[in-house]
């Protein structure tokens, strides 16, 4: 009975989480910035509306109709999806890494190599393909295999499904596999091999209960970033689902109860299964996470000094060579962004007419026939937009994704040491209802009203709206990266190492430093990765429906209005622009700044899977690293020896006869 009423009590929490995010536009009314005043109001005209039931109405089409009523068929639907595109990407990350461990070591190599590119493929570009290879295969074979997009009353289901799918099951995947290779350095795996027990029945009996746990806790957040893309793909598919019908009624109390239907089957499933199913041991727990109270500084190296531990330290990743040709394409791209709009005259070159020999032979938009990466309807050129919104878009990504990953870390030490078992699990109920909300929905309720510049121009200055938008994306995040990596590190403070630490008299900061760092930086790398690549992902997203970064100018003209447009040319101002070119055809306007997304985020994974490497051979984890030159090279002098027969009279024996006594 216990366990049900705080389950209920968490819900409750959790839903007034929602409350306070539906109402967070009214912060910003009337040219205000941050009122309160406004912000209080709205409240308790929500709270009021939200204890009338007769009140809870949907304007479609401009007539009030019920709420619930109108909503639960898009909602339905837009579950079964999400729901069918999620079972179908754990059960192929589950069933892959399980597969792989078994694979020769090559194979492994080329799987992981091919899942990078596929993670690497923004799902704006993947739901496209699918609808293009539909369309193709009908062109010439006349056979429409399965729908690829919703028409009237018509449903999705196949395509939908699958464009889900995809960023689960390669997130999933690497998350496994990572746990996977860390178990096997176990001391009970160790045991289990010398008593001759199978490969197959190690894995799958005592590697799967150690690791499901982390894997349950990862999946939270993989969840989180797959949410942000339901929008995008009902949006791709014209699918009637809930997030459409959110962006049809703005009103607070739409918002709400849309938010309370998608929070809820999540908070169900998570919660019950941390209530009801995990085993609670809290007692336990508290005393293994319990550091000791006292602090003194970290040691390093004996002999040496902070500032030469932090360059071995800098130097170490940079003799990996994924580490380093990944990090030399992230940084090349932005010293030439910064580089060209120093010294180019004018910034973006403008093409609207091209002559050869005095006939007219192009207007814009030019095709790359005429200009190289061709130019979009104004005459702008493709390429000079992009290079001159790369810096923009990586280093705010950069920054976005590092400012999550320090904040969190640093309340989740706090978070699952020094707070009571009882505050921890209040403050994760809290923060509960951010957790199953889609991100692409709260960043535009929060960032729309300063972002869409108003009929008589902005009223904040371009930093001011670029510092706004990342403090909210930033924080967005955060408490999920508490929740986790509190977990992950109560999870690391069971090990007897720990034990061993604190009964030596070893210090908070030492235990910290010397032994849970270690062993957390690798999945540290991993969560950079994910929120690097759903940051750019967030980008994208916010970019489909003209939401820029820095902010979007509007034309207000009555009779030919301009297209939103950025005021920074980062690259998601480009694909807003461009979102429809693939379907009429004009693919350089969108297929160029898709392939830089893909260049950038391949170029991340080479460089978290080197920071993964190193880290992991610190904690004792056999990495392979020999690159396929490297085995090239090695293979070349054996190569060249020269093979010769071996005959009877290049012998001379000495004892041709045995004697005997």
């Amino acid at each position: 009975m216990g366990k049900v009423l705080k389950f209920f009590g968490y819900y409750l929490l959790g839903l007034m989480g929602i409350l306070l995010i539906s109402t967070a536009p009214a912060l910003f009314r009337q040219r205000e910035f941050l009122s309160i005043s406004n912000y209080i109001n709205e409240l308790q005209m929500l709270f009021s509306s939200i204890l009338k039931p007769s009140e809870w109405t949907y304007l479609f089409k401009g007539s009030p109709v019920p709420l619930l009523e109108h909503l639960w068929e898009p909602y339905t639907y837009s579950m079964t999806v999400f729901f069918g595109g999620i079972f179908l990407g754990f059960l192929l990350a589950f069933a892959g890494a399980f597969l792989t461990v078994f694979l020769p070591k090559w194979i492994q190599s080329a799987v992981s190599r091919l899942l990078g590119v596929l993670e690497s493929i923004p799902d704006l570009l993947l739901a496209f393909s699918f609808q293009l290879f539909i369309v193709w295969l009908y062109r010439k074979t006349e056979i429409l295999l399965i729908p690829f997009v919703a028409l009237g009353q018509e449903k999705v289901y196949a395509l939908p499904i699958l464009a889900i799918a995809a960023l689960p099951m390669v997130m999933m995947y690497r998350v496994l596999l990572m746990l996977i290779e860390e178990e096997w350095t176990a001391s009970y795996v160790q045991m289990a091999k010398g008593k001759g027990l199978e490969k197959y029945f190690i894995l799958s009996v005592h590697i799967l209960r150690n690791i499901i746990k982390s894997a349950f806790y990862h999946s939270k957040i993989i969840i989180w970033g797959s949410l942000s893309s339901l929008l995008i793909i009902e949006y791709i598919f014209n699918m009637n689902g809930i997030t459409t019908a959110f962006l049809d009624d703005f009103r607070p109390i739409v918002s709400s109860v849309i938010l309370f239907l998608l929070f809820t089957p999540f908070f169900v499933i998570y919660q019950g299964t941390e209530l009801f199913i995990f085993k609670d041991r809290r007692a336990v727990e508290e005393a293994d996470t319990q550091m000791n109270r006292f602090i003194s500084a970290p040691s390093f190296k004996r002999g040496g000094t902070w500032m030469k531990y932090v360059l071995e330290e800098v130097l170490a990743h940079f003799k990996n060579p994924k580490f380093l040709l990944g990090f030399l394409v992230i940084f090349g791209t932005v010293a030439i962004s910064i580089i060209y709009s120093s010294t180019a005259d004018p910034l973006i070159d403008q093409y609207r007419h091209i002559y050869e020999d005095d006939k007219l032979v192009s207007t814009s938009p030019h095709t790359p026939e005429y200009v190289f990466l061709g130019t979009d309807e104004f005459g702008f050129s493709v390429l000079d937009q992009l290079v001159i919104g790369a810096k923009y878009t990586i280093i705010f990504a950069l920054a976005i994704a590092f400012f999550r990953l320090i904040f969190g870390f640093l309340l989740a030490i706090p978070y699952a040491f020094f707070l009571p078992v009882k505050v921890q699990r209040v403050l994760e109920k809290i923060v509960d209802g951010m957790h199953f909300l889609p991100m692409t929905i709260i960043a535009y309720i929060l960032l729309y009203p300063v972002l869409w510049m108003p009929p008589d121009g902005f009223s904040t200055t371009e930093g001011e709206r670029i510092l706004y938008q990342g403090i909210i994306l930033t924080l967005l995040a955060v408490p999920l990266l508490v929740t986790l990596l509190g977990n992950e590190m109560k999870l690391v403070m069971k090990e007897e190492f720990v034990t061993s630490t604190k009964v030596l008299g070893g210090s908070s900061v030492h235990l910290l430093w010397r032994h849970l760092l270690p062993h957390l930086s690798a999945r540290m790398g991993v969560v950079f990765g994910q929120q690097f690549i759903q940051t750019l992902l967030i980008f994208i997203h916010l970019g489909v429906f003209d939401i820029f970064f820095g902010g979007t100018k509007v034309s207000y003209d009555p009779n030919w209005p301009d297209p939103p447009i950025s005021t920074t040319y980062e690259w998601s101002g480009l694909i807003g622009a461009a979102k429809n070119s693939l379907m009429t055809g004009r693919w350089w306007l969108i297929i160029p700044v898709l392939v830089c997304f893909m260049v950038i985020i391949l170029s991340m994974q080479l460089v978290i899977q080197g920071m993964k490497e190193v880290q992991q051979r610190r904690v004792g984890v056999p990495v392979d690293q020999n690159t396929w030159l490297k085995r090239l090279l090695r293979r070349r002098p054996s190569a060249k020896r020269e093979t010769r027969q071996v005959h009877m009279e290049d012998f001379e024996f000495t004892h041709t006869k045995r004697k005997h006594g």
